[in-house]
């Protein structure tokens, strides 16, 4: 998980950081609403888990996410975006790197001050507060999408690799399911689907 996490690091570390990562940008797409709205219901899971001091319940979601949904599927998703100089993609990575590293502090708390300390130029350990995001967006409906995203992604993975394909490859024949036509033109650009 360490090296997972680290690598997500380094990567957000190639993008610049908003000066203000309290407040939300304008330009977010909507697998930034998605992925922001993921992001604040693991973390309202995990402040709980901490409240009670269930470390185990707190670490695991901590790892489900930043180790799965985070980089198999959001960043997927919008590492074109990044590349091109999106910068409400870039708040997006660097505001939930930043507060997972808070929360992961009390398990890991010299990993996550070096890497705070790093990129954010503060300590993870030194947060006064636990971190969430006020969201103005319908947090249940961006949620209740997570699975068919994986979902669909795995398919697809699994089509090129069938297929002999790279990940990268273009690829015909594939529809988006109509759970997630709000996803339609991330989706698209990330598996490179064509009619």
């Amino acid at each position: 998980m360490l090296t997972k996490l680290f690598n997500v690091a380094r990567f957000s570390s190639q993008f610049p950081v908003s000066p203000n990562l309290e407040q939300l940008p304008e330009g977010l797409q909507p697998e930034d609403e998605w992925i922001l709205c993921e992001f604040q219901d693991v973390m309202t899971r995990v402040k709980q888990a901490w409240e009670e001091i269930d470390i185990y319940t707190a670490s695991q979601l901590l790892k489900n996410f930043a180790t799965g949904v985070l980089p198999s599927h959001w960043l997927e998703m919008v590492k074109s975006r990044l590349y091109d100089g999106d910068m409400a993609a870039s708040w997006t990575l660097h505001r939930i790197v930043r507060d997972l590293l808070d929360a992961f502090a009390p398990i890991c708390p010299f990993f996550s001050h070096y890497l705070s300390s790093t990129l954010y130029k503060r300590s993870a350990v030194d947060a006064e507060t636990f971190p969430l995001i006020s969201l103005d967006f319908d947090a249940n409906n961006w949620t209740s999408l997570t699975e068919s995203v994986m979902q669909f992604n795995s398919e697809v993975w699994k089509l090129k690799k069938d297929e002999g394909l790279s990940l990268n490859s273009e690829i015909s024949g594939v529809s988006i399911p109509n759970d997630l036509t709000a996803l339609e033109t991330s989706l698209t650009r990330m598996h490179k689907l064509s009619n």
